[in-house]
């Protein structure tokens, strides 16, 4: 055996080792995000998405306990018969998420929920969050190792471990990953899609039309499993659809097949799916009102008002444009702040060696334009909302930022120093990367292993305890419970929850014959700091977001203040505000002489529970 045959050989050794270790490390590091440092769910469509999956897992199909005012007038205005809110579709997520999810549930038995309720005042954080959890970090887990695979093949195994080791150390793709939400799978999928596009280009450049027909029309059938595990990413799929137009020929050939996919297998079944709530117009205007609207989506959901396109035109499409550029300066915070993500943009000035890396960003480029288009049309701005998207770029961001500054310091002519440099410059980048993580996870892990036995919950503004405890023992199953967390109640608590209308007449006059008809009541309401501790700007914080049940919710924060005090707000509003309405006022629900006159301390005056009958 020659010198050559060795080098291969110790190198070939190098690289099984670092693996083994950064599959190790990373590996030990979810386990502990899992179990020692984990708090609870924290994100309201999380648990929405678990207690529609709790549904699936007992057979009740794609059903839902947690419901909006202006979801249920809509369904009631389109209803001739009545509502049945034992069967009460959920629409305002793709299946697929839910699905995987409910088989999770079913595997660990929390479908069965009395079989699997928390200690009372014992365990802080629910059992079922970690069950929940486990999946979006199952599928971070499997977008690592896909990075890994993928980048391997378009650049080399330093870089896609370098890749690895910044998305595993990244504090935000962390978050994701015991989110509950669906960035995880949509990361896996969209890997997966780059991946048949790749094969599709090294096809396309030896002449193998069949296997660039049949690649292609593999990404586009995983384009469709992500728009049916979140619809934003149809704006996504768009991008692949404008990419397969431009590159491959005949030019324009896979957009019509993308084209139709899209007519068949998303738009058709989507308009089925959303057809109890209105189709897949209303579906769209409720998504469109947050964003290009006039207003907030929230409390659009929690009127029952009737709302329309009421959107300033004047330069619409130079307005939407300059929103989605806009979300380039956001690259950084949205794709984990790595340091380099941000050089992809220039990454497309620099031509490649290889045809297929040199294509690939292209097809990076659109999709993640396209999905930035939607998520400024829709009002996408938090780091982890929902629809946030810009996270399933993060490996190929990442990759071909480091491809430039490894391409930068190549051509330093540094010779033998090149090595070593580059080593100095990846650590350099893993700190600054990863140095906020790094120094807060020690402190962190020593918290979470010392309360490991209890946990600490995600409060303010959700104690599971409670509501998984208490407020499920003084509580039916049958009727519904009015509160301002309506998706913690229905996960937690297993009871059907209305979200907090912002108007007294929406729910006197709107939702509450509505309820009558279907042979259900309102058994209470519950406010939680979601009303007011959570609430910036004071008082007219509280003010602004509660509308006319702020009473409730400074109740709450009075009695935090003066707790000896035995204050009851509701009853100086016994008139109601506009006089040309007749519509009760607040003291006719919550106060002594009220439907409500009973309040139930379940956390002090951070939980107040108003209930018809006194309850211990």
């Amino acid at each position: 055996m020659d010198n050559n045959d060795n080098s291969i050989v110790s190198r070939t050794n190098v690289f099984l080792v670092i693996r083994l270790l950064l599959g190790v490390a990373l590996s030990l590091l979810c386990f502990t995000q899992l179990f020692f440092t984990f708090r609870g769910l924290d994100r309201p469509e999380a648990m929405d998405q678990a207690q529609i999956a709790r549904q699936m897992a007992r057979g009740e199909g794609m059903t839902t306990k947690n419901l909006a005012p202006y979801d249920v007038r809509v369904r009631s205005q389109e209803s001739e018969t009545g509502l049945d809110f034992n069967d009460y579709q959920a629409t305002a997520y793709g299946p697929i998420h839910p699905m995987i999810l409910s088989a999770a549930i079913r595997a660990t038995g929390y479908h069965h929920f009395n079989e699997k309720r928390m200690v009372p005042d014992q365990e802080m954080v629910y059992d079922g969050d970690r069950v929940i959890a486990s999946v979006s970090t199952v599928f971070f887990m499997l977008a690592l190792v896909l990075s890994y695979i993928l980048l391997r093949k378009l650049f080399d195994e330093v870089l896609a471990a370098t890749v690895v080791l910044l998305m595993g150390f990244s504090q935000l793709l962390l978050d994701f990953a015991v989110s509950g939400l669906a960035q995880p799978m949509l990361m896996c999928l969209f890997i997966g899609i780059a991946a048949c596009v790749y094969a599709a280009i090294r096809a396309d450049m030896h002449n193998k039309d069949r296997q660039v027909f049949i690649y292609n029309i593999l990404a586009f059938v995983l384009a469709v499993i992500m728009c049916h595990t979140s619809r934003i990413s149809a704006w996504c799929m768009l991008g692949l659809i404008v990419f397969t137009a431009l590159y491959f020929r005949p030019k324009g050939l896979y957009a019509i097949v993308g084209v139709a996919m899209g007519i068949i297998l998303v738009l058709i079944p989507c308009s089925i799916l959303l057809s109890p709530g209105g189709g897949i117009g209303t579906a769209f205007q409720q998504a469109f009102y947050g964003g290009f609207g006039v207003g907030d989506m929230g409390r659009m959901m929690r009127s029952t008002d009737e709302f329309g396109f009421n959107v300033d035109s004047t330069n619409f499409f130079l307005r939407l444009l300059g929103a989605t550029f806009s979300q380039s300066s956001t690259i950084y915070a949205h794709m984990g702040s790595i340091i380099v993500t941000p050089f992809f943009l220039l990454s497309l000035f620099n031509r490649y060696r290889n045809p297929v890396t040199n294509g690939l960003k292209w097809l990076i480029f659109s999709c993640w334009l396209c999905s930035c288009a939607g998520m400024a049309l829709f009002g996408e701005t938090s780091v982890m909302g929902v629809c946030q998207i810009s996270v399933i770029f993060t490996p190929f961001f990442a990759a071909y930022g480091i491809s430039l500054v490894f391409i930068f310091l190549a051509r330093l002519q540094i010779g033998e120093n090149f090595v070593t440099i580059r080593s100095l410059a990846i650590a350099a980048i893993f700190l600054i990367s990863s140095g906020k993580f790094l120094f807060e996870f020690p402190r962190e892990l020593q918290i979470g292993v010392i309360t490991s036995a209890r946990g600490i919950p995600q409060f303010p503004p959700y104690y599971p305890n409670k509501l998984n405890g208490e407020l499920h023992d003084i509580t039916n199953p049958r009727d519904i419970i009015v509160t301002d967390q309506p998706w913690a109640v229905a996960w937690y608590a297993d009871r059907k929850a209305l979200w907090l209308p912002t108007r007294v007449s929406s729910y006197t006059d709107d939702l509450e014959p509505v309820f009558k008809r279907a042979g259900l009541g309102v058994q209470g309401f519950l406010i939680t700091p979601s009303s007011h501790s959570m609430q910036r700007g004071g008082i007219g914080g509280v003010i602004s977001n509660a509308g006319e049940f702020a009473p409730l919710a400074l109740e709450g924060k009075i009695l935090q203040i003066v707790p000896k005090h035995n204050l009851a707000l509701a009853e100086l509003f016994n008139n109601h505000g506009d006089r040309q309405k007749n519509a009760r006022p607040l003291a006719s629900l919550v106060s002594s002489q009220g439907q409500f006159p009973h309040r139930k301390f379940l956390l002090g005056a951070e939980m107040v529970y108003y209930s018809r009958d006194a309850v211990k």
